[in-house]
């Protein structure tokens, strides 16, 4: 049975990602309208009423504006920290769990661990996620690529990452100094540099694929991004990892693990594990 990740839509103005396996249809974020994932997933013949689960990583608009309509309307059970569930006020979701930092949670086989990441919510989320052919990170929003980050993704096959800007594009940028300010902190958005510099200095040896996330576009070019990360992979002799970009108005290439990663990996031990309702 086939584990596929496909990033639905990236960038400032909504992110949605949907994870498969077997039966189990995750979504992580909905910042897309409901009526636009909902449209995206029937195009890639995915029936919306055959998800399983939303995980919100905070409760920016860009990662939650669809969210509510979509779980009241196909019932689906959404799960997150209590500190974003009280920065995000929504209560009128009828399947509504919390998660626990730093703990996995096991939905049919993916294996969900959250881990707190630097952004400017109070309280913005990353997963590794452990699954039957891979391991996945993930972090869309990136202030600054921590130690603790820098760990979860050592041994991870799959990487969705946040590439937000060009540094010297967001200089010159035509947003108010206090936003490029604000963008550029440590508790804003990834650049293309400083994802390169992690390339250079920190890929896991197990990373087999680099889904480039958020792209900017007033402060970025896709091609930038793409380039930036390729000779980032050349300096260390990276040949063996595929570079996906991620786009706001289309899905994204599917990455189907089990192609990617045909030798199937040991699950990780050594964390805490809950098991929550699911359905």
């Amino acid at each position: 049975m086939a584990v596929e990740l496909t990033v639905l839509g990236s960038g400032s103005a909504g992110n949605a990602t949907l994870l498969s396996y077997a039966d189990t249809n995750v979504l992580i974020d909905i910042g897309l309208s409901c009526r636009e994932v909902s449209r995206r997933l029937e195009r890639m013949d995915v029936n919306p009423e055959s998800i399983s689960a939303i995980m919100i990583t905070h409760a920016h608009g860009d990662h939650t504006r669809g969210a509510r309509v979509f779980a009241r309307r196909h019932g689906v059970p959404v799960y997150t920290t209590n500190g974003v569930w009280d920065e995000w006020g929504v209560t009128d979701i009828p399947t509504a769990y919390s998660l626990d930092l730093d703990t996995l949670v096991d939905l049919s086989g993916l294996r969900f661990m959250p881990f707190e990441i630097s952004h400017d919510a109070s309280e913005t989320l990353g997963f590794r996620i452990v699954t039957p052919e891979g391991i996945i990170g993930y972090a869309t929003d990136v202030g600054v690529m921590t130690s603790d980050l820098i760990e979860s993704f050592r041994d991870c096959n799959v990487l969705v990452v946040e590439s937000n800007h060009a540094t010297e594009l967001l200089r010159v940028s035509p947003y108010a100094q206090s936003t490029r300010e604000r963008i550029a902190g440590d508790s804003g958005h990834l650049s293309n540099e400083a994802l390169a510099e992690f390339i250079e200095l920190h890929l896991g040896p197990n990373v087999r694929c680099l889904v480039l996330a958020h792209l900017s576009r007033v402060n970025n070019v896709p091609e930038l991004a793409d380039v930036s990360c390729r000779e980032a992979l050349a300096a260390c002799g990276r040949s063996d990892v595929e570079v996906v970009l991620t786009s706001q108005d289309s899905p994204a290439k599917t990455i189907d693990l089990g192609v990617l990663l045909p030798t199937m990996p040991a699950f990780s031990v050594g964390t805490r594990q809950t098991a929550l309702p699911f359905h």
